[in-house]
């Protein structure tokens, strides 16, 4: 893999765990994924989301977090998706099998990866923390086949805890624990980035690869 950086430099004491998102970190941008789904159903992007945030409120919460929580099945929400779009709004695509359009031919970012590893090697912890959903794991163990980087793993439908929800970094506190060590999350998500900061952790907000390898190196150094 290349990459425009020399070798990662030998950690500082302090920086001791690093937890990386999924989606649009180690994906390209997640706009990408949204115009696949948008260009496979023919439904525009703002009317999938005013029907997913009906979806989402009878059931108490917001946005994804029906998915993100584990609360329904993805068959279930695109069933319950379809019923609330407009009328005569008809998806081409059946929407409970949206997992399937979001991941089409998406790419693995190999140059951050190869980042991870290298600060592993240096004595980095890496984990994973995602908000996630139990019918796209198979897309992403896919795409992390082989892939040894991460010593843990949070992902928001098997606890029901989703970013930024801080008691999910505080259960991430508990699968490795920071022992005092300064603790990042790369997220590409700024409301995430801030909840990280404000439990306590230094965040990086993922705008580019490049721009995120270099801060990880400038906290190395400090």
């Amino acid at each position: 893999m290349s990459s425009d950086f020399a070798p990662a430099p030998a950690p500082a004491v302090g920086l001791g765990v690093i937890w990386c998102d999924f989606g649009g970190v180690l994906t390209p941008p997640l706009d990408e994924a949204i115009a696949q789904v948008v260009a496979a159903s023919g439904v525009p992007w703002s009317v999938l989301m005013e029907a997913a945030t009906r979806v989402a409120h009878d059931l108490d919460v917001t946005g994804l977090r029906p998915l993100e929580l584990g609360l329904i099945s993805q068959a279930e929400w695109g069933a319950l998706l379809e019923k609330a779009l407009p009328i005569g709004t008809v998806s081409q695509v059946d929407l409970g099998r949206w997992d399937e359009y979001w991941y089409r031919d998406r790419p693995l970012n190999t140059e951050l990866l190869g980042e991870l590893h290298r600060l592993t090697d240096a004595g980095v912890r890496v984990g994973m923390l995602t908000n996630s959903v139990a019918e796209w794991e198979p897309h992403r163990a896919k795409m992390l086949a082989g892939v040894d980087v991460f010593e843990a793993w949070v992902r928001s439908h098997e606890i029901g805890l989703a970013k930024p929800d801080p008691r999910i970094f505080a259960h991430a506190d508990e699968k490795l624990s920071p022992s005092g060590s300064v603790v990042v999350l790369i997220d590409d998500i700024a409301a995430n980035c801030l909840a990280a900061r404000a439990h306590g952790w230094t965040s990086i907000h993922h705008v580019s690869t490049k721009s995120t390898i270099a801060e990880l190196h400038a906290l190395l150094l400090k």
